[in-house]
């Protein structure tokens, strides 16, 4: 009798520990040598995508515009200016062509603009918003209502840049904080500023001009390249791309853009980080 006692008491306990298990929390493990990790959604950085031309007479204002908005929102916000368009034709004078064939194609995927300066703030179509591309009064209000969203994407990345061959190699880890399910590309864009050339202005051509954030060329297709995988919490994706840094970009002044965006008809920004060679 006493040992039945026992073996029921002992099932009883044995049930009790199985029950608090199943019902325990499991945390996602990312790095379990050094304990549990748990990736938390990280502020949305925001982008905006300018595009504009040497011939552009108002351009020079946009460009102001983004710097005085810069200076507002600090690294929470990262510019391009993309030359493109029919503005973008250099002069006789200039010293380099600023037009890419990706920031072309770029122009058209982000929706033709009906005038200059105009840009494309994290991509997205507004509300209100015929489309993505809007004027420059627009911009200021547009990045505040994009400002305090939470990303479910942390991207962590690292730049190696060899000064003697010019080879930069960017290292970029994704990691999410929720699970993603669905087609996400992402795209890298290599941007210099402080270049010194022609642009026109109210005053006329002026050849000591200050470009700031020019795309210079991207390491994927336009559009981006497919990710090609969920994001799944627990795992982390690392995309690594290199190039060899022509002898005309001062590497001081270069940056590199990383973004992860939709697909399809929205194409928004899921997260987007910079990081400069000089960093």
């Amino acid at each position: 009798m006493n040992n039945n006692i026992l073996k029921i008491a002992l099932l009883f306990y044995l049930f009790t520990i199985w029950s608090c298990d199943e019902n325990s929390p499991v945390i996602p493990c990312l790095s379990c040598d050094d304990g549990e990790v748990v990736i938390e959604p990280t502020d949305k950085k925001i982008l905006i995508e300018e595009f504009t031309g040497v011939r552009c007479v108002n351009c020079p204002a946009g460009s102001a515009e983004i710097e005085n908005l810069l200076d507002i929102h600090g690294k929470q916000l990262i510019a391009v200016s993309i030359h493109a368009g029919f503005f973008s034709t250099p002069y006789a004078n200039s010293n380099e062509d600023y037009t890419t064939p990706e920031g072309t194609a770029l122009e058209g995927f982000l929706d033709n603009p009906l005038g200059y300066p105009t840009a494309v703030i994290n991509r997205k179509l507004f509300q209100n918003q015929d489309d993505r591309q809007v004027s420059q009064s627009a911009w200021a209000g547009l990045i505040q209502q994009e400002k305090g969203q939470l990303s479910p994407l942390v991207l962590d990345l690292n730049l190696d840049f060899d000064e003697a061959s010019r080879q930069l190699t960017a290292t970029t880890k994704i990691q999410p904080a929720e699970t993603l399910t669905g087609e996400y590309r992402y795209s890298v864009m290599v941007i210099e500023s402080d270049i010194v050339d022609v642009q026109l202005t109210p005053e006329g051509e002026t050849e000591d001009y200050v470009h700031k954030h020019v795309l210079r060329d991207m390491m994927t297709p336009f559009d981006g390249e497919s990710i090609g995988e969920d994001f799944t919490v627990g795992t982390a994706v690392e995309k690594i791309h290199q190039m060899t840094l022509p002898d005309n970009y001062n590497s001081s002044k270069v940056s590199v853009i990383v973004l992860v965006h939709e697909t399809g008809d929205s194409r928004e920004i899921v997260q987007v980080e910079e990081k400069g060679l000089a960093d």
